[in-house]
Order: structure tokens, then sequence, then C-alpha cells
């Protein structure tokens, strides 16, 4: 069986390639993303476990608690059986250039050359306070050197934030000391330590203990002296050691740090498993079509076979060894390939610091599934074929009709009734594996339904193409002489064409949900100041200039002694940014009226006072009634900064200090240009501190267009094997219709003509696919997003009304690229030699 199996490829080389590329591309898909998951949660774990690994123990403190000090430390340090103690500090900063400005983090470094956890690619080692060492990457992107100088900008600010010493990101809790370090700083060292902070900022320095004197550490890492157990060690700390100090192994933290970090990489592998598995689905449907396609053309070796003997059983078995053959060739150079794609992706999104890693059990069951695939799609026409009478496989071959309503097509209606039901639940509830779940169930429920659906829809399309008469008349025909399969052809690019609208819409919906946020957060989109003074009058020209901006103020500031609130900086703003920024509650109820502040939440909690309510407050020394409402604008600066109207700030302080610049963007303005022109203008004035909606929007931004990016590179997998299932449609209608072929050929339709009607069923095809496709994956893609923002904001659906256009655009590409081999096929037939065809 397995030479005759193998002599049967050798016949048809051309459509088993089909075959072998369909069954490639499936595994391809599911191997990378195995890979992928693997090499990003061991690029996470190390990232987690880097600073600590020079380490034998660590001791955090709880940053809900109140501060210890700057000498916590000390007690560590005292235990007999402690070597060597480094303080763990880091603190969000901006740098400058002169054309560039970015966020940063700077973190501490260990005086004890035996607990750095990484070694010098060039320079030295930072010695004073001013001097630090950059990673390459950040040395790069500045175009910076070692012994270049670099501009830091911090504030004085008891309130700022500073990175997580064991997550590496800004917790934003307020747990900053006062201590700012802003000024000019020299790079003396370059460092690469192999694995990048998940910070989402742009930049990382590093700097000695003596960069953070006077603030408390986040946590204390130490060395215990040979011979002595860091188990014991750590028992002894927690028994001497206050409440709210956590003292553990640093390979208990370590791993505590990389479970924390592997929940978002396994979250992104499911999502990607879903597509994966989806593609699989395209390739059985394509494997399906193929082998029917080479059933067909072998209707005289099938009935030979029957008549010398063999028995239906035998047939099936030669069928399901030629998929055995050709799914394990494709599924191996399948896997093969997915390795180096899943490291790719892991290293395009930076995570792949630790090198490659891979299940060999995983890789296994990947080529065992694309095997598994292509033997189960293929035993479908197998089992038809085999069942042909002899004398009835003697003849030409016959379509099979159109699909015909069948109980798999109500039970997909019930399990995409089901699927979808528990989506939206997961949704609801926040659950995204059970949205994620559910959303595959319901698209595996509609495929089955699906089949149904079209090919009735195909037979209303008839009805319009016959009016159009001609070629399109005849392309209506054959489409509907077996809608079940054109059904099918419209299925697998659906697959391919809706999940790519899915992502997209979910892409746009998510951006216009962070915009929204970040709106209601920030009233205004670009927040510039300086810690004392004004900002220079060259500045605000500049940022009066960036296209985009509707409203450009800068509002006079002053510095006030606010009872109950200690000493703060006074904003006044004029009554048009009130309007533009929706803080019309500043404009007042009318003359005579007290006057309107703004304050911070936490602000308004420390007075003791309710939104809209007559307090009175104390201003330098002179009480006065304000009307107190809270708002986002009192702390757009990025510090709470009150605001009143700017002719209330003149009736109590004389001055003309403008320490700030506000600007609202137009409606429709692009944020991103509004960032990049906006970065150049801080590059220009290093005293400014940046704030506002756009470097946030930014930091969160870049890391959605990547993960989009990636997938969308993936699933145009998915899009390549539905055009090869389009092309297969054709190629078997080709081969049905030799003989019908010739004879319109003999009666004068021209070879464009033929071509012409294989173009107009291809593109009917594709269009149904592309719009089943938009109508599915639009509300697909709003939901998943619904499930992954969940209550941290309120959902903005967006629809990317330019890529969904660019769908249908490629459905037509698709359709018009499709035919071209199965038209040139048909073309060479001579009409006297279709004729005599059998």
């Amino acid at each position: 069986m397995p030479a005759l199996a193998w002599a049967q490829i050798r016949a048809y080389p051309a459509r088993l390639l089909a075959v072998l590329l369909a069954v490639v591309l499936g595994t391809l898909f599911l191997a990378a993303t195995a890979v992928f998951s693997a090499t990003s949660a061991a690029g996470l774990r190390a990232v987690a476990a880097a600073p600590l690994t020079a380490a034998d123990l660590i001791v955090d403190r709880d940053t809900e608690a109140a501060d210890p000090g700057p000498d916590w430390s000390d007690p560590i340090a005292d235990h007999p059986d402690v070597t060597a103690v480094t303080e763990y500090h880091a603190r969000t900063v901006q740098l400058a250039t002169e054309d560039r400005r970015g966020s940063a983090n700077i973190y501490s470094i260990a005086d004890d050359p035996g607990l750095r956890w990484f070694d010098l690619t060039g320079g030295t080692w930072p010695a004073t306070p001013d001097e630090v060492v950059a990673d390459t990457a950040t040395l790069d992107a500045l175009d910076l050197q070692v012994g270049d100088p670099v501009q830091v900008i911090t504030e004085v600010d008891a309130n700022q934030t500073s990175p997580d010493p064991i997550e590496s990101r800004d917790t934003g809790d307020g747990t900053g000391t006062a201590q700012g370090r802003g000024g000019t700083l020299t790079v003396v060292g370059s460092v690469d330590p192999g694995v990048q902070p998940l910070t989402g900022v742009q930049y990382t320095l590093y700097a000695p203990e003596a960069y953070f004197t006077g603030e408390s550490p986040f946590s204390v890492m130490a060395s215990v002296a040979d011979g002595a157990s860091a188990e014991e060690v750590v028992a002894g700390l927690a028994a001497a050691l206050p409440s709210d100090l956590y003292p553990m192994t640093a390979h208990e933290q370590a791993q505590l740090a990389a479970d924390r970090f592997a929940g978002g990489s396994q979250q992104l592998g499911l999502l990607l498993l879903v597509f994966a598995l989806v593609a699989l689905l395209s390739a059985a449907m394509v494997i399906a079509n193929t082998f029917t396609i080479l059933l067909a053309q072998r209707r005289r070796d099938t009935a030979l076979l029957r008549l010398v003997g063999a028995e239906r059983g035998q047939v099936r078995a030669l069928v399901v060894t030629e998929a055995l053959l050709i799914g394990s060739a494709g599924a191996l150079v399948g896997v093969g390939a997915g390795v180096a794609a899943g490291y790719a992706g892991a290293a395009l999104t930076g995570l792949a610091g630790a090198g490659l890693h891979l299940s060999l059990l995983a890789l296994i069951g990947c080529f065992l599934i694309g095997v598994g695939t292509t033997v189960t799609a293929a035993w479908f026409p197998a089992r038809k074929a085999a069942s042909t009478a002899p004398i009835e496989a003697l003849r030409s071959a016959v379509p099979d009709g159109g699909a015909r309503l069948r109980a798999v097509h109500v039970l997909g209606g019930v399990l995409a009734a089901l699927g979808v039901g528990v989506m939206l639940a997961g949704a609801w509830t926040q659950a995204l594996p059970s949205a994620i779940g559910g959303g595959f169930v319901g698209a595996v429920g509609l495929l089955l339904a699906l089949r149904y659906l079209i090919a009735r829809l195909i037979h209303l399309v008839h009805g319009p193409l016959r009016r159009m008469g001609g070629v399109a008349e005849l392309a209506g025909a054959n489409l509907r002489r077996d809608t079940g399969r054109a059904a099918t052809a419209t299925i697998t690019l659906l697959l391919g064409l809706g999940l790519i609208t899915a992502l997209t819409t979910a892409a746009a919906t998510g951006r216009a949900t962070i915009d929204g946020d970040l709106n209601a957060r920030y009233p205004v989109d670009v927040s510039a100041r300086v810690s004392e003074g004004s900002v220079s009058p060259d500045t605000v020209d500049l940022v009066r200039r960036i296209e985009g901006l509707e409203l450009v103020e800068a509002p006079r500031t002053e510095r006030v002694a606010l009872a109950g609130l200690d000493e703060v900086t006074l904003v006044g703003v004029s009554p048009q940014l009130a309007e533009a920024t929706g803080t019309t509650a500043l404009l007042g109820a009318g003359p005579g009226a007290d006057p309107v502040m703004l304050l911070s939440g936490e602000q308004l909690r420390t007075l003791g006072a309710e939104p809209g309510e007559r307090v009175e407050l104390t201003v330098d020394g002179t009480g006065r009634t304000f009307t107190v409402h809270p708002s986002n604008l009192a702390t757009a600066s990025g510090t709470a900064a009150p605001v009143v109207r700017a002719d209330v700030l003149d009736a109590m302080t004389d001055g003309r200090e403008q320490g700030m610049v506000w600007g609202v963007a137009a409606p429709g303005a692009d944020r991103d240009a509004l960032a990049t022109q906006m970065n150049l203008v801080a590059g220009a004035d290093p005293d400014i501190m940046l704030s506002g909606a756009l470097g946030e929007r930014g930091d969160l931004t870049e890391v959605l267009d990547l993960l989009v990016a990636l997938a969308l590179v993936m699933l145009l997998v998915t899009v390549v094997i539905s055009s090869i299932g389009v092309t297969n449609t054709l190629g078997l209608s080709v081969l049905e219709r030799t003989r019908e072929s010739a004879l319109l050929r003999a009666l004068g339709l021209t070879r464009g003509g033929l071509r012409g009607t294989l173009v107009v069923e291809a593109t009917v095809i594709s269009l149904l696919g592309a719009l089943a496709g938009l109508l599915i994956g639009v509300p697909y893609g709003v939901v998943g997003v619904g499930a992954i923002v969940g209550g941290t904001a309120p959902l903005v659906v967006s629809l990317p009304w330019g890529q969904l256009a660019l769908t249908l655009l490629a459905a037509l590409v698709i359709g018009a690229l499709a035919p071209l081999i199965p038209a040139r096929r048909a073309a060479r037939i001579a009409p006297a030699q279709g004729l005599s065809a059998d």
C-alpha cells in the first residue's frame, strides 16, 4: 500500500503541493505559537530574576505601610551571617538631549562588586553621584557614547512615583521620597544586562548608591557567609524585623516575580493558540477540498481498483496512506519553520532575552496534530470515493449539488449560541479565558452553521448575476451547480479575513478606549512645566506652532500658602481653556457668586469637603470663600495644583509667572505626530517637565501596536491558506466542466470569456467571505477588547474604516489572483480534446 500511495503522489505532484503547503502553514502557526510562548515566558522569568542572581536573600518592604526611613537596612547588615548588603533604588526621570526627550528609569548599582548582576562592556563603573552607566540600547537610541553628558530632569516632589524593584514598572503608589536628582550626569560606562526591564519607558541608566542618598530603598539584597544557610538567615531576620518587612531567599523571590510575569505571557500565548487552531481548521478545509479534487481526477483509477477486487477499506487505506505521507512531510517542515518563526516573534517583541526555549513534547504534539489534521481531512473524501460503485466511477465527474440542512448545521447553530453567550458573559465579568474559550466555541459553531447559510446565499446571488447576462450569468450557474463546495471555500476565506477584521477592530477600539480614558484623566493633551519661574517664551512659541493643537495657553501660576494644603501652585486659566477642557464649572454661576476652585480628589478629601461645597480657605493669610469641585485639570501638570479662573488669581495675588504651558488637541488630530513634535520641543528646552496624555498614550499604544503587528503577520498565514482553498475549488470546477467548457469554446466562447467566468466565481466567493468576515469579526473584536479592558476604563467602540475597506480590497485581489492557474488550465484545453474527454 505505501508503494502504491507513493506512486499516486508522484502522479499528481501539483495538486498535492496545495496539501503540502496547507499542512506546512497550519503546523508552522501552531509550532510558532508553542515556541513563542515558551521563549517569551523564559525571557520574562529572566527579567524578573536577573537583579537577584548575585544575591542570596532579599528583604522587601510593604509599600502600603509607613515609610521605615532610609536606614531600615541597618539591622540586616548587622546580622552576623550577612557579608554584604546593597539597597535597591529606582527612580523614573526624563532624559533630554538636543533633539530627543523621553522617560528613563535610573536603577541603583551595588557598591559591592559581588552583588552586581552584570558586567561592563566599556568604560568604568560610576564612582560619584553625578556619574552613571547606560545600557547599550539606550546609548544607541540617544546616539551617545561613553563620556557624553545627559540632562536629567526630575522634580523635588514627595509624591513622585518610582518603579517597583522586582516587577520593574512604574507603580504610581506614591512611595517615592523628596530627594530629586536633576541636572547633568556623565555616562562613564556601558553595560549589556542581556535582558531589558519591562518598564514601559524608553531608556535605562544605572547609578551608584550615593545617587539615592537619603531615600528609603524599595528592597535590600544581601549575600551570606560561606557555610551559612540562606534559609536560616531568612528565618532569623523574619523574627527580628518589623512585620512590614518581608525577608526571603533570592530564589523564592525570583520565583514569585517570574510567576507574576508569566501570567501575561500565558494570556498572549492563549490568544495566539486560538489563532493557530483556526488556521489549522482552515487548512483542514483546504486539504479536504484538495483530496476531493484528486479523487475526482482518479475516478477511473478507483473504478479499476474496485473492478480487480479492491475493497472499500483498501481504497480508503490508500488515500489515508497518501495523506499520512504528505502530512508527515508537511508537518515536519512546518515544525522546523515554526521554531524559527516563534523565536523571531519573541525577539521582535523583546522577550527572547533568555534565548530559545522549546519543549520537545510540545513540538512532537504539533507534528502529530499536523499529521492528524491531514489524515482526518482526507478521510471524508476517501470514504465518499470508496463508497462509489465501480460502474458509476467510470462515468464523468458529476457535481454534488448544494448543501442541504443537516444535523451538523443545527448543532453548529446551538454551539454558536452557546459560545457567544459564554463569550459575552466572560466579557461582562472580565474573565478573559472564559471570553476566549466561548469565542472559540462560538466561532466553530458559526463555521458549522454558515456552510448551509452561505450555500443558500449563493443561490440568491445567482439572480443578479443572471440578469447581468453573458459571462456573469454563466458564472452564476456554475456556482449554483455545487453551492456546498463554494460555501466551503467561502468559509476558509472568512476565517482569515474575519480574524484580521476582529484584530484590527480590537486595536482601533483599544486605542479609542485608551484615548477616552486619558482624555478623562488628562483634560489637556500637552502639558509642560518648570520647577520655578516661567516657561521660556521661545518654548511657548514652539508649542503654539505644533500642528494639531487647537488651543495653547501659558496660564499664570503662583506659589501660595493654602491653609490645610500647605504651599501649592495655584493656576489661573482663561474661560476659553475652561471650555476647551470641559471644566465649565470654573465659569461660575454668574456675577456675585463665589469663585470656583478645582482641586484634585486627594486635596478635596484632605480638606474634608464635598463636591460643590462652599469652603472658607486662607490664601497667603487672607480668608476667602470658594466653591470647590474635584477635577483632573488640577493634576494635569503631573502634580496637584489647584485651578481657578485667571481673573480670580489676578485679584488675589500679583505676579507674572507662567510656570506651565497647556495645549488641547483638535478633534481627529494625529496624537502620535503630536507626541513626536512635543518631544522635539522638549529636547530644545531641558528645563521643562512633560506630562499629559500624549506621553502615557505612547507607552500604551507602542506595546499594543507591536502585539497587533505580530498577530497580523501570523494571521496572514490563514489568508494564504484560504486563497489556496479558493484556487482548489475553482480547479475542481474546471475539472468537472471539461466537456462543458469545450462545448462553449466550440460555440464561440473565447478563452478570455472562459477565464472571465472563473474570475467572477472567485470574486463572488471572495466578497462573500470578506463580508461575512466583517459581520462576524467586528463584534468579536469589540467584545474581546471589552473582556480585556473590563472595569478599568469605559469602552469606546471605534471601527477602523480604512482597514475594513482594505479587507474588501484584499478580497477583490484574491478574487483576481485565485483563478489564474485554473483559468490557464481551462483555456489550454482545445474544444476537440475537451469533447472527447471521459
